[in-house]
């Protein structure tokens, strides 16, 4: 069995926030990562909204 050392991130930071959005800076991540980790936010965020 393969054992591989994903670079996990080290800092996530709050950029800025209000009562509807906020701005989050995740660093490292291995490339390709930040798509895979927007697209399960987007996914997750959407399916909470009524209506969908």
């Amino acid at each position: 069995m393969a054992v591989f050392n994903f670079q996990k991130p080290d800092k996530v930071i709050m950029i800025d926030s209000t009562d509807f959005e906020g701005k989050f800076e995740f660093r490292p991540l291995e490339p390709g990562y930040g798509l895979t980790v927007g697209n399960a936010l987007r996914r997750v965020l959407l399916s909470s909204l009524e209506g969908f």
